[in-house]
């Protein structure tokens, strides 16, 4: 008697895996909602926590910036245009975005080597290609920093001078914090206010508003501790620090009283 073939069901671990099916990696943007929607989307953002004020108010700075600059925003401008225009805040215009993200799809799909180059050049480019660009900025976020100490310091002897004509309480407050008039007039209108609010998250909203690139936190205490952070580890400034030691002061020339960064 032959024995036949002896056949068995595939079991469920030898079975091929099915292929998953095809699917956006990433969630698309959908059609653009419609004017009577847009309260809606408003509210959504609110609720999500969304700060869209502070979105909408950089990217309208940041097209601002390109429309000056670029002589047909439109256009098929190249992106080493848009890092020289936005050298540290490119990623904040939804143009320069769009732009990254064909590149990217360029590069990973086609492999295309021109998208990979322009690819790896705004990433250098964030991360500091050279050492004047990452001096440059450690400079910068040192200006932002003291910027924050002396509002601060005006904020508080704002509210220690009461009484009087505006005008007193103003050369009270420049005598006290050795302050800009602007700067006592805005200290004072922010003590008088009915909801005056905390007094560093007011400094740094000020101080971001006069275009310096404060990092972004949850809080703006956070964020104050993040910039004191860079500031006080970063290597170039390291090297500013010692090198101002080193070198005597200059008859003649003024300089800039310590101030302390106790947070008001």
């Amino acid at each position: 008697m032959s024995v036949g073939a002896r056949h068995e069901a595939p079991s469920e671990r030898s079975r091929p895996a099915a292929a998953a099916p095809l699917r956006a990696v990433d969630a698309p943007y959908g059609p653009a909602p419609r004017p009577d929607a847009r309260d809606d989307l408003l509210r959504r953002a609110d609720a999500l926590g969304i700060p869209w004020e502070q979105i909408v108010l950089e990217e309208i700075r940041a097209e601002e910036g390109l429309r000056r600059y670029l002589e047909d925003v439109d256009g098929e401008w190249p992106l080493r245009a848009a890092l020289g225009i936005l050298p540290s805040t490119f990623l904040r215009s939804w143009r320069v975005r769009n732009r990254l993200q064909n590149l990217s799809a360029q590069a990973r799909a086609a492999q295309a080597r021109g998208a990979r180059g322009d690819l790896r050049r705004a990433f250098e480019q964030l991360g500091g290609k050279n050492e004047a660009d990452r001096t440059t900025l450690a400079e910068h976020l040192w200006f932002a920093y003291q910027r924050i100490l002396l509002l601060q310091r005006v904020t508080r002897a704002a509210a220690a001078s009461r009484g009087g004509t505006l005008a007193e309480r103003l050369a009270s407050i420049c005598t006290r914090a050795r302050c800009c008039y602007d700067d006592a007039a805005w200290a004072a209108s922010m003590e008088d206010s009915p909801r005056p609010g905390h007094r560093l998250d007011a400094a740094i909203r000020k101080v971001r508003d006069e275009g310096f690139q404060i990092p972004r936190a949850a809080t703006e205490a956070r964020a104050f501790s993040a910039l004191r952070r860079i500031v006080r580890t970063s290597p170039a400034l390291t090297r500013r620090r010692r090198s101002s030691r080193a070198a005597p002061p200059r008859e003649g020339v003024p300089h800039r009283l310590p101030l302390s960064d106790g947070v008001g």
